[in-house]
């Protein structure tokens, strides 16, 4: 029979932990699981034995870890994915029983710095592409965060074969919530409207108890068949060893209640043994389907395109040229010239204000901090930056939710500087996320959270890259991911300004230019040989003297600076000013020399 088919009028009981009951075994010297495929067969056979004996209709391939993290070579991940599957299909066919094999594949791990997703979404199809030349029709995604991923490879195989069966199970924790971010309730939103999954649920993370608190209060924008695979219950630490509580009873009980919420598969995770199949056999009648609690609802992908109110990017879309204006918070206590600053910015009438983020990875007062003094003590507008070096999933959602309930709407999302390699001993990078993937991150918040007024945010260009169609790739998963304009590198190169003007014409987004005052010889000396990616030519350099006083440095700096925005005047939307060692003074001279230019009371 098509799982299709039984599913309309059953309920389907699937197997119950392969890792977990590897390791409780302790019958194999091999640590992965997975490994034991090569050297263990009839161990891992067994445990599939047992699961289909106890009652197990579908039974999961031991392949949740296959991928490059564990394997090094594509060739030996695919000899794993074949004695997975045959070692599965050996046990069905001894059982003599009509039970299904389904291929499990596990999330890839990733560096949060890894830049290239296409890889990981490619890896991905070729473990696909595995398990079908084996001819396998089932496939179970477990223990994702990313419903993107699943959705992209789910699409890939049906686009292979629109009979297969994909399943996606997710990873939550006690609160609802995904490691990403993503809440139960716009899980469900999001992967119920996925057309090419049959099946999606829950894995992982969390018991049958607290799964059935999560589930209770949401509703289900379908009849989509819903997959619930909780684990035993909680690890804990026994000498040196992780032991998950053991109550098949309780949790036949708890699974109870879960089934009558719509539940259409049901199973058990991490902790659990065939006892806990075997119990839901007997406890749940599998041929009684229950009704979901359906709320039918358009779903919003977190992904903005408005301006959401925000004054800053109203303005931009007016088509008006903004002005924003970088500080550098201090390196100690003492912000009294910060903030001196910014009220001068604030009385020059400037769009925004953005505080760097420990630039080149030295340490200075935190940038949301100094944002939300300046924009309570000024009144403007401001925009901090945030970096993904130092800062985990936890600290960042931690920070993102203090600072909009202090005001700030405004971001400017960047990958980070990374830590000097003399320090990489005594300082440790986290990289949990990138700039496009925090990005998606804050666009989920967006969803979840700040609804009634998103946060706005925009991301670095670094136009002078050598592969300028790599750069718009960039550029346009930027925007995918929410970003909705951004801010250059300073431009001091007519090369330069071509390029943007480039980059301006091949994907439709707003684009700051950048400009920073060379205050002396020896700062344009130091910018133009010392800083990758920023071109300073002979006609700008030979402008600058070593004996020049500071007075006619600035003055340079003035006339420059303004030549250079009036020339990028019909490419840029607005102008990006990075404040030279906190010279303020400075900066307001060219803006109302620039006002003059563009003829601006």
């Amino acid at each position: 029979m098509d799982i299709r088919e039984y599913l309309k009028n059953n309920i389907l009981l699937m197997d119950g932990a392969m890792e977990t009951y590897f390791d409780a075994l302790g019958e194999s010297e091999e640590e992965l699981a997975e490994s034991a495929n090569f050297t263990n067969p009839e161990l891992i056979q067994n445990i599939h034995n047992s699961y289909i004996e106890k009652g197990a209709q579908l039974i999961r391939t031991n392949t949740f870890a296959v991928n490059h993290v564990f394997f090094h070579s594509e060739d030996r991940m695919k000899q794993c994915i074949q004695l997975g599957y045959e070692i599965a299909k050996k046990a069905v066919e001894q059982s003599k029983k009509d039970v299904w094999i389904g291929a499990s594949i596990g999330p890839i791990p990733e560096d949060g710095e890894l830049e290239d997703r296409e890889s990981i979404l490619k890896e991905y199809e070729f473990l696909c592409d595995c398990f079908l030349e084996m001819g396998c029709k089932i496939f179970i995604f477990e223990t994702f965060t990313v419903v993107e991923d699943v959705a992209h490879i789910a699409k890939y195989l049906k686009e292979k074969d629109e009979t297969l069966f994909v399943m996606g199970n997710f990873h939550f924790n006690k609160m609802g919530y995904t490691k990403e971010g993503l809440s139960i309730q716009r899980f469900i939103d999001m992967a119920g409207n996925i057309e090419e999954l049959d099946a999606y649920g829950f894995n992982c993370g969390i018991g049958a108890g607290h799964l059935y608190e999560l589930l209770k209060s949401v509703t289900f924008p379908n009849e989509k068949y819903v997959s619930c695979v909780p684990n035993s219950g909680y690890p804990y630490q026994m000498r040196g060893k992780k032991i998950y509580s053991d109550s098949p009873v309780y949790y036949t009980e708890c699974m109870k209640k879960v089934v009558k919420l719509g539940a259409n598969i049901i199973g058990a995770c991490c902790g659990s043994r065939p006892s806990y199949i075997e119990k839901l056999k007997e406890g749940i009648p599998l041929d009684q389907v229950y009704e979901k609690k359906v709320c039918k609802r358009e779903v919003s992908l977190p992904k903005h395109k408005k301006d959401w109110a925000n004054p800053f990017m109203a303005k931009l879309n007016r088509g008006k040229k903004v002005i924003a204006v970088e500080l550098d918070p201090p390196f100690n206590q003492d912000a009294k010239k910060l903030l001196q600053g910014a009220k001068l910015l604030s009385e020059e009438g400037v769009d925004m204000v953005t505080l760097a983020d420990s630039p080149l990875a030295r340490a200075r007062a935190d940038s949301i901090q100094m944002a939300i003094r300046i924009q309570n003590e000024t009144g403007l507008h401001v925009m901090p930056h945030i970096c993904c070096r130092d800062k985990n999933k936890i600290a960042m959602r931690s920070q993102m939710i203090g600072a909009y309930i202090n005001g700030i709407r405004n971001l400017l999302i960047v990958t980070g500087d990374p830590i000097d390699r003399g320090d990489e001993d005594s300082i440790k990078r986290v990289y949990n996320f990138n700039s496009i993937r925090l990005m998606d991150y804050v666009s989920d918040m967006n969803v979840e959270l700040f609804g009634e007024e998103p946060v706005v945010y925009g991301g670095a260009l670094n136009y002078a890259g050598a592969n300028v169609n790599a750069i718009v790739d960039r550029m346009r998963k930027k925007i995918e991911a929410g970003c909705q304009y951004f801010l250059t590198q300073p431009v001091y190169s007519k090369e330069d300004m071509e390029r943007i003007r480039f980059l301006k014409e091949n994907v439709d987004t707003k684009i700051l230019c950048g400009i920073m005052p060379l205050v002396s010889y020896k700062n344009a000396r130091f910018i133009r040989n010392e800083m990758p990616g920023i071109h300073v030519p002979d006609d700008i350099f030979e402008q600058y003297r070593p004996d020049m006083t500071r007075e006619e440095a600035e003055e340079i700096a003035v006339e420059v600076s303004v030549s250079i925005a009036m020339k990028m005047k019909d490419i840029t939307d607005g102008y990006y000013f990075m404040t030279p060692f906190n010279r303020v003074s400075l900066i307001t001279k060219i803006l109302r020399r620039l006002k003059e230019e563009l003829g601006e009371e």
